[in-house]
């Protein structure tokens, strides 16, 4: 909740009332103070106004896309379309995990700790959304892609387009995922 900005609209309708009362006595002092709350109320109800109003700022221009190397960096959801700038001309992969999800830990621990799966990713700027904790962003993240369930691996083109057909869904063995990698992903790059 925007307490200042309501305290500044309060404000204002507070200094209106003996404002116009001011106004309306013979007295010129009177006037001159009643002139005197009614500007104030008037800045107070602009600049309550404006701040309630306003949008709220532009995420943090301070997300640094690491370099490849065949680890996931982890992500939040709001910052996917930077992340997804930054790897323009770069093939990547987005996988969305959890740590209730069974085989999510699967994927981690039989596929992705691999080191000859690690070398084969490599060349991928790979990016992950941990969707643990089901934040208004995450569950955002998942409708957006029409995600029907985790785990999912999504792929974006050098030209940062999502290639639908590419999705994984569900578990897949080490050997048939670095296959995958090697005739589905790498020509992407060329």
């Amino acid at each position: 909740m925007k307490i200042l900005p309501i305290t500044l609209l309060v404000l204002a309708l507070l200094l209106t009332v003996p404002g116009v009362l001011l106004l309306r006595q013979t007295p010129l002092l009177r006037q001159i103070a009643g002139i005197v709350l009614m500007l104030v109320a008037t800045a107070s109800g602009y600049t309550g106004g404006r701040l309630l109003l306003a949008s709220p700022p532009p995420p943090s221009p301070s997300f640094i896309l690491k370099q490849p190397d065949g680890h996931f960096q982890v992500i939040r959801p709001e910052e996917l379309p930077a992340a997804l700038a930054l790897a323009k001309g770069q093939t990547v992969i987005l996988e969305f995990y959890a740590d209730w999800c069974p085989s999510c830990i699967k994927w981690k621990q039989e596929v992705f700790s691999r080191k000859d799966v690690q070398e084969a990713m490599r060349p991928l700027v790979l990016l992950q959304i941990d969707a643990s904790e089901l934040t208004p962003a995450t569950q955002a993240a998942l409708a957006q892609y029409q995600l029907p369930g985790l785990p999912a691996i999504l792929v974006f083109d050098p030209s940062g387009i999502e290639q639908r057909e590419l999705r994984l869904l569900g578990e897949m063995p080490a050997e048939a995922f670095k296959s995958w990698i090697r005739s589905r992903l790498l020509p992407l790059r060329s």
